[in-house]
This record gives C-alpha cells, sequence and structure tokens, in this order.
C-alpha cells in the first residue's frame, strides 16, 4: 500500500506539471487535439498508479513523450495559419441577420435543438434576435444581438505577423484590402502582433514589442 501512495503521488505531480505546462486554458475551452492528449495522459497514468507491476516510466515517458508533441504542434500551429485551420478548425457564421445557414449546420454536426441550446445559455431565445451567431474551433457559439449597433462580426484579420484567410472571407475582404489598411498606417504585416476589423468596420491593431 505504501509503494502504490507512492506511485500514486508521483503520477500526480507528472500530470499536474504536464497539464501545467500545456497552459491555463479550461478544460471547456481546449481544443480537440488537446482533448486527446489529455484524455491519453489519464488513461497513462492509471496503469502504474494502481498496478505495482507496471514500471511507473511506463508512464512518465509517455507522458513526457505527449508534451513535447503537444509543444512541436503549438509552435506549427503558431507558425502558420493553414496548420491552425487544418487541426484546430476554422470560425464559421452559422446565423447571420436572424437567418440559419443550413449548410454551415449539417457542416459542424450540429442539430436544431443543440444551436438553441447554446443560444438560450447566452438568453436569447429565438433565432430572429440574432444579427451574427459565429462558431467558434472549440464549438463554443458567440453572438450579436439584432439590437447592438455593429456593421459586422469582430474579428481578426491578422494573427501574429499572417493573415487570417478565413476571416477574411467572413468579412467579405481580400489580402488587397488588408495591404491598403497597413499602407494607411504605415506598418509593416511582420510587425504585427492582432489586427482586428471592429464592430463598425475600423481597423484596429497591436504591434509586436521589439527586442534589442
Amino acid at each position: 500500500m505504501l509503494i502504490i501512495f507512492f506511485r500514486s503521488l508521483i503520477l500526480y505531480l507528472v500530470v499536474f506539471l504536464v497539464i501545467r505546462l500545456m497552459g491555463k486554458r479550461e478544460l471547456s475551452k481546449v481544443q480537440p487535439f488537446e482533448l486527446v492528449i489529455i484524455i491519453i495522459i489519464a488513461d497513462l497514468a492509471s496503469g502504474p498508479m494502481s498496478s505495482p507491476g507496471i514500471s511507473i516510466f511506463d508512464g512518465i515517458v509517455p507522458m513526457v513523450t505527449l508534451l513535447i508533441s503537444y509543444i512541436i504542434v503549438t509552435f506549427l500551429i503558431r507558425s502558420s495559419n493553414k496548420v491552425q485551420e487544418v487541426i484546430c478548425g476554422k470560425v464559421c457564421v452559422i446565423i447571420e441577420n436572424g437567418k440559419i445557414l443550413e449548410e454551415e449546420l449539417e457542416k459542424h454536426q450540429y442539430t436544431i435543438a443543440d444551436l438553441m441550446t447554446q443560444l438560450r445559455q447566452k438568453n436569447i431565445f429565438m433565432v430572429q434576435d440574432v444579427k451574427y451567431a459565429i462558431i467558434e474551433t472549440n464549438g463554443d457559439i458567440n453572438v450579436i444581438k439584432m439590437d447592438e449597433n455593429t456593421d459586422k462580426f469582430p474579428l481578426n484579420i491578422i494573427e501574429d505577423g499572417k493573415i487570417s484567410d478565413n476571416n477574411l472571407e467572413i468579412l467579405g475582404y481580400d489580402i488587397n484590402k488588408v495591404e491598403s489598411l497597413l499602407k494607411k498606417e504605415k506598418i509593416k504585416l511582420e510587425d504585427v502582433l492582432v489586427g482586428t476589423i471592429d464592430t463598425n468596420s475600423k481597423f484596429l491593431y497591436q504591434l509586436k514589442e521589439v527586442k534589442k
């Protein structure tokens, strides 16, 4: 019993460390690839924790391997919007001007009941009250109501020095529009940490910190 106690304590600390190094995101907001890693880590820890015959390293080594894999995948996601879209998916408009876009509903395997459940959680009880609703990459839905004075759903068109083609498409913009905005502000694409089109179609941005 004492051996199992210490093995459980060590594995608990390792699992805690791995999850901690993965960041502070809420479990309900994790991406699919992150959720898979968390589930596998829990399974890897359960064997050595309950069975003294299994080496403790049989659990620790795979967990460290998963952590390294997570770091590599996260780096790839940050370095390329295309990779991010493949691994995490894309945001998409599912309601526009009080009308459900059936094609997007089917594409994301949402039912009307699923959609209404999420809307009710935001104190919205009629689709007709929604000006825009967007499905985030983690499956959550964010909305702008009809009574809000907005022209567009606020979206980032530049993230970490890279153009978000998907968000441009949602906003109805193209590369030329981005280039003209950058030229007007006299800034370079690679220097922009985040660039956003707000609800009134204004371009807001934050530049990266320059380290000398």
